[in-house]
């Protein structure tokens, strides 16, 4: 029942177990307590633990890590923190993976130096850390850019005799490639190759991203032609990094045939494999084939959300077709979709391009009612229009309403700004 979602049901007969005076033990309990801690039912998994205490059963370590581990999926980890409180109270004692789940819900929050606190009370209690444990740190510390401390961790780990894994490496691979330090990736890959770790897909597709984010793109084909040949095979998130790489050194050729390939592989293109081929084509002015390829998404049933109309809709525009990204954006209405604050910024920024701020400025105060704030980046772009195209008063209007709202003119509105007022002072000394 608990597999099938049925927890209220699996509730019921639970109860109708106990009218009929059938024990039941911590086993049971569990197993419902995680069925609606998976489904996000909190306050539901608290009351069936209270109905085990009614029935003088008591939660065990088992228990309190699934609520901590709830809790902390819903981003409560001050809740999961009293949880372990609690625990100690009642003479249980937190188990590695207690206080995983915590560590790991504290580093995804940014809470490193709790993590690490968190690892202090482990060793006072006397918990031995494991390699997840060492994992988690090591994979937040080179998220967050800390990837000598990460390293001084590693350290860390070969005194205190933990083997590395496969995690360990491409977590270090990533932190140097965060940081461009395509060198030292590349060290850290031979080095897990040299210390018998092999590297498995994610690895690979790490160090490829980081070769392609660095532009050196041929480097990251070596890498796919090795494990095209010997390494693990290939998956879409290879070929999606490994595209957008080539599209954004206008390689549009490569790209494409990279796509048969994939074709050819047998794998199927995913909703990011098509977004990126057509933003790629769109962005390298091959507007007539992002055209051919958005027909044959929506011929194929595929579900195509605001984000492909967007990306169409400014390809359209920065190709001259203004007129085409009107009707595209008028039709999304009638498809249900409902324009995103890009899809209006694209479009203000058009109108203004073509002299039109009075067709601008009424497709922003449409935006409100459309439940699209403006933002930041929205306002600005209204403003500066308005300063191009002589509309001071209602530039320096907006302008007010902007800053008021807690957003900042970016430098191009503030230098638009200050020239205004410069040829104000002109015109009154001459």
């Amino acid at each position: 029942m608990c597999n099938l979602g049925q927890q209220n049901e699996a509730r019921r007969l639970l109860n109708e177990m106990m009218d009929n005076n059938i024990s039941l033990d911590i086993v049971t309990y569990s197993i419902l307590i995680d069925a609606y801690c998976k489904e996000g039912m909190i306050c539901e998994a608290i009351e069936t633990v209270h109905a085990m205490r009614k029935q003088s059963i008591e939660p065990d370590v088992v228990t309190y890590n699934i609520l901590v581990g709830a809790y902390c999926k819903q981003g409560m980890v001050s809740k999961a923190g009293h949880i372990v409180d609690m625990m100690r109270k009642q003479g249980i004692e937190p188990d590695v993976f207690t206080y995983n789940i915590l560590i790991d819900a504290y580093c995804k929050e940014g809470m490193i130096c709790k993590a690490i606190d968190t690892v202090h009370t482990m060793r006072k209690q006397g918990t031995e850390l494991n390699v997840v444990t060492y994992n988690i740190l090591v994979d937040a510390c080179c998220k967050e850019g800390l990837v000598s401390k990460a390293e001084d961790i590693v350290g860390m780990m070969r005194k205190q005799g933990i083997g590395l894994d496969v995690f360990t490496y491409t977590s270090l691979i990533n932190g140097h490639c965060l940081q461009n330090k395509m060198g030292k990736a590349r060290g850290v890959f031979r080095l897990m190759i040299k210390e018998g770790c092999a590297p498995n897909i994610h690895s690979y597709n790490v160090m490829i991203n980081g070769y392609c984010k660095a532009k050196r793109l041929d480097e990251a084909m070596e890498l796919f032609n090795e494990i095209s040949q010997t390494g693990p095979t290939p998956d879409n998130v290879t070929y999606n990094t490994l595209m957008q790489g080539m599209f954004q050194l206008g390689r549009v050729a490569a790209a494409c045939k990279l796509l048969e390939k994939m074709l050819a592989s047998g794998l199927v293109p995913s909703k990011v494999t098509c977004l990126i081929l057509l933003d790629g084509l769109c962005k390298c002015g091959k507007l007539k084939e992002a055209l051919q390829i958005f027909q044959a998404m929506q011929n194929s049933g595929l579900e195509l959300n605001i984000i492909f109309y967007t990306v169409l809709i400014d390809g359209l525009c920065k190709s001259g077709h203004i007129e085409d990204a009107k009707e595209l954006f008028h039709e999304l209405s009638v498809k249900g979709l409902k324009p995103n604050i890009y899809t209006y910024t694209i479009m203000i920024n058009e109108f203004y391009k073509a002299g039109l701020p009075d067709q601008a400025y009424q497709l922003f105060k449409s935006m409100e009612d459309n439940n699209c704030l403006p933002n930041s980046i929205s306002y600005n772009v209204m403003v500066q229009g308005f300063f191009r195209n002589n509309y001071a008063s209602k530039a320096t209007q907006l302008l007010a309403e902007m800053v008021n709202k807690g957003f900042s003119a970016y430098l191009c509105t503030a230098t638009l700004y200050v020239n205004l007022l410069l040829q104000s002072d002109k015109s009154i000394l001459f």
